[in-house]
């Protein structure tokens, strides 16, 4: 079954790609949906993420618009899942899953961001905390507080050139005990999650990304691996920056040692096909 939804997932992602693609063109294609912004309007973007995954494997983000008289004018509530392929928001709204947090998140959400805007950006942090005292939402407010804090202290954020969603891509490798992918998270054009792993022909995933158990010492060595280009890709933005030798080792990751080609080519393939899912 986990097969088969990595199957369908890539037919979705790979639609409109060839195998002759030079790097150039994917680059084109990956960046060919960029939002568009209204320039006529004088607003600031602010985001933060949580570090650290929290609530039940979810990482929670914030986004804050805010205009030229320091108004609040839009803000975002949501969490990235720890494989990094989909939003709270959005597995709050499929059908079979509306109660898996108790209460309509997504529902609780819409109506605490509408309550929010009009606000000034110096009472924004102080409005989250009375919303959840207030009981306007069943979810505890604390966690968006504090990064909406962050978020406010730190730089605004310029559009990134990715459009928002999440992005998936699957080889299947022929003769390989595994075959692996990659699921990407977009968020304000930029991707602020990434998780590789793996699934063998009895559909057995090479990392347990919940509890953390692999199959074996190799398995735990390849996951820090795929960790280490996680977070070299989470800075750069640009899976086409690395370099790499006739081997298909790169020296551009500090402590990474195996191939960088099959992630650079997956992260590429991905990013080609656009988003599988739309983030609410």
């Amino acid at each position: 079954m986990f097969k088969f939804i990595l199957a369908f997932m890539v037919v979705l992602v790979l639609a409109g790609c060839t195998s002759d693609e030079t790097e150039q063109t994917r680059r084109e294609v990956a960046t060919e949906n960029v939002a568009t912004v209204d320039d006529t309007l004088p607003v600031s973007v602010y985001f933060a993420i949580e570090e650290n995954l929290v609530d039940h494997r979810w990482q929670n983000f914030i986004a804050i618009t805010v205009n030229s008289d320091d108004v609040i004018t839009d803000v975002s509530l949501n969490s990235i899942s720890q494989l990094a392929n989909n939003s709270r928001r959005n597995v709050a709204q499929l059908e079979g899953f509306e109660d898996i947090f108790k209460y309509d998140f997504h529902g609780q959400a819409s109506v605490l961001e509408q309550s929010l805007v009009g606000t000034l950006r110096n009472d924004l942090t102080e409005a989250l905390v009375s919303a959840y005292v207030d009981e306007l939402v069943d979810f505890d407010t604390a966690d968006f507080a504090n990064l909406a804090s962050v978020a406010l202290r730190s730089t605004p954020i310029e559009r990134g050139v990715y459009a928002d969603g999440v992005y998936m891509s699957i080889n299947h490798a022929e003769h390989e005990d595994f075959s692996y992918f990659v699921y990407l998270f977009v968020v304000q054009g930029h991707i602020k999650a990434v998780h590789f792993n793996g699934f063998s022909s009895n559909d057995a995933l090479k990392y347990d990304a919940f509890s953390g158990a692999t199959i074996n010492e190799d398995i735990i060595q390849w996951r820090r691996q795929a960790e280490l280009f996680e977070e070299a890709l989470l800075t750069t933005q640009d899976p086409l920056v690395f370099t790499f030798c006739e081997n298909g080792f790169t020296t551009d990751i500090p402590g990474f040692n195996i191939e960088v080609v099959p992630f650079i080519t997956l992260v590429t393939e991905a990013l080609a096909g656009g988003p599988i899912i739309t983030i609410n």
